[in-house]
């Protein structure tokens, strides 16, 4: 009998580690998890997952984060580490390195520094704070990683650095908007790495559009991922198709009807346009000679276009309580100028669709679409309104930028003057609610030209080879009611060769706003066919711990952490004695 009861547990003490070895074996070759989380962090693009399955060379990654941070910006190195062995399960030919920078003599350091700096990687400062904000420790950190496939290389900055300029990295709030976004940016850099061509993207010009210095930074972004060329249509007779996106930055000069023609089957031949327009001529420097200005309507010819695709510039002017700042002289004397920044109504903070004020409260966004996901505030300069039209075909609209609750539309004729600042107005005085100014129309357009294309414009196209299309497929138009949201500033403490700043860089309150980043997602989203943008979606929810009550109740919750399971297993242990002494006592 005991025999037979040592042969059965010898049985299945073999058959569990028999059972063991075989699932782990399986699971070395086969990788699985299960997402349990509400916000699925740990949940992976489907069109990522694609991609990176997909890659049939090494692929190597270079992580510049290894070494010990604080707390918070180890949530960013820890999630790296987490979506990497991801990427490496679904393909091995992924190679990942950690690398920390500073980990040499001081001459190596510095050398490492200057190597690193010529890609345009430059460290933060991280500072340790011990309880009650005493500083512990300082160090360096280089958040980023560089990416190598097929004799080309990217960079990818790991940390978000929109908002001002003295952005504390080591707190939460500024490391979960980064987190965010690891996946798109690692998928979007293999992605640009794996197109065996770039995608052509051309500024158009011939209307007054904007010219550099004023377009020198979004022109840069453009140059280092795109196949990028100015195009004036004074000189081409038709618009190649084979361009991807026709961005159309700020026009001043009507339009003439063989150039929206070209705009138009261009657009029926399944063309993407990115409209930037001021329909009033109203600019800072006429209001910084006199002090006030009242302007016009813009002459450009295209509202009937716009019309006809489904939406409507409204001539207007938007004033918005939550704004940025100018400086202005309010010394009563010119002799002794003293400046300070004041808010100028008509430069709002443009709000992404997808945070409504409201959320903060409910937590739900209205809608969210990957190009203003987790961006930052767009910095504006006079927007106007955006009113979208029901159109034949069905058009999908979706709006993308507006301004606050508290804002303000004013018609033609107006004054704006700088008085404004000095009438102690009142956040109860802009009662006009949020105002949409920017927004995406996606589908099959009919063409403007359908029932009154002209023979010239028949010759002009049988010329080319081409006939005339009067129903399109599908494209994307997107329409921005501010042709400032495409202009850089100039660093005015240069004045003798001013020097353009970044895109969306303010330089009177020293804030990076989501100018760039919005611009930049509208191309990636127009090109996107595989569905990579979509990763910008992920939206990890900060639950931060109250700081003062943890630090209050620590002692609590460690005796609670560290004696309730023991005297738990305690309690166990002696019922389960009681019970075995009832059940085999006799």
């Amino acid at each position: 009998m005991q025999n037979s009861r040592f042969t059965q547990s010898l049985v299945s003490l073999f058959l569990i580690v028999g059972i063991l070895i075989f699932v782990n074996i399986i699971s070395s070759f086969y990788y699985s998890d299960l997402d349990l989380t509400e916000d699925k962090r740990f949940t992976l693009n489907p069109a990522t997952l694609n991609l990176v399955a997909e890659l049939d060379e090494v692929l190597t990654i270079e992580v510049l984060l290894e070494g010990d941070f604080p707390s918070s910006f180890k949530r960013l190195q820890n999630a790296t580490a987490d979506l990497l062995s991801k990427f490496r399960s679904q393909n091995s030919s992924i190679q990942i390195r950690w690398v920390d920078p500073m980990s040499g003599n001081e001459e190596e350091n510095v050398a490492n520094g200057e190597a690193l700096g010529k890609d345009g990687i430059y460290p933060i400062n991280l500072t340790n704070s011990a309880r009650g904000g005493n500083v512990r420790s300082a160090m360096l950190a280089f958040p980023y990683a560089i990416i190598r496939y097929k004799q080309q290389k990217r960079i990818i900055p790991l940390l978000e650095t929109t908002g001002g300029y003295n952005k504390d990295y080591t707190r939460m709030e500024a490391i979960n908007p980064s987190i965010n976004l690891l996946e798109y940016k690692f998928a979007n850099a293999i992605q640009k790495l794996e197109r065996k061509s770039r995608p052509r993207m051309v500024l158009m010009t011939g209307h007054g559009e904007l010219q550099r210095p004023w377009t020198e930074s979004l022109e840069a972004a453009m140059f280092e991922y795109y196949d990028y060329a100015r195009l004036n249509l004074n000189d081409v007779t038709h618009i190649d198709t084979n361009i991807h996106v026709v961005i159309i930055p700020k026009p001043i000069r009507p339009f003439p009807e063989q150039h929206l023609f070209m705009i138009d089957q261009y657009m029926m031949n399944g063309g993407n346009v990115i409209w930037l327009v001021d329909p009033l001529n109203m600019e800072a420097d006429s209001l910084k000679r006199a002090g006030a200005f009242m302007p016009n309507e813009h002459k450009l010819d295209i509202s009937n276009f716009l019309f006809n695709y489904g939406v409507r510039i409204n001539p207007n002017l938007i004033s918005d309580w939550e704004c940025s700042v100018i400086p202005v002289n309010v010394s009563p004397t010119p002799e002794n100028p003293q400046i300070e920044s004041r808010k100028w109504f008509y430069h709002p903070k443009a709000y992404p669709y997808m945070t409504p004020l409201d959320a903060q409260e409910t937590g739900h966004n209205t809608i969210q679409h990957p190009i203003v996901q987790n961006i930052d505030f767009v910095d504006t300069r006079y927007p106007a309104s955006i009113d979208t039209i029901k159109t034949v075909n069905y058009i999908k609209k979706t709006p993308l930028l507006r301004t606050s609750q508290y804002s303000k539309v004013q018609y033609p004729p107006v004054r704006v003057s700088i008085d404004i600042m000095d009438k102690g107005l009142e956040q109860s005085s802009f009662k006009k609610g949020n105002q949409t100014i920017a927004v995406l129309l996606e589908g099959s357009f009919s063409s403007y030209y359908k029932n009154r294309v002209s023979a010239e414009m028949l010759a002009g196209l049988k010329k080319l080879g081409q006939p005339f299309k009067a129903e399109g497929v599908p494209g994307k138009m997107i329409v921005i009611a501010d042709g400032d949201i495409a202009k850089n500033a100039l660093d005015p403490t240069n004045r003798r060769k001013p020097t353009p700043l970044p895109l969306g860089v303010n330089p009177f309150d020293g804030y990076n706003y989501g100018n760039k980043d919005f611009l930049m997602n509208c191309m990636e989203y127009m090109i996107d066919n595989k569905g990579i943008i979509a990763a910008r979606n992920k939206e990890i929810k900060l639950r931060p711990l109250d700081q003062e009550r943890a630090f209050v109740e620590e002692t609590k919750w460690q005796l609670i952490n560290m004696v309730l399971p023991i005297f738990v297993l305690a309690i166990f242990g002696i019922l389960y004695g009681f019970w075995r002494r009832n059940r085999f006592g006799n």
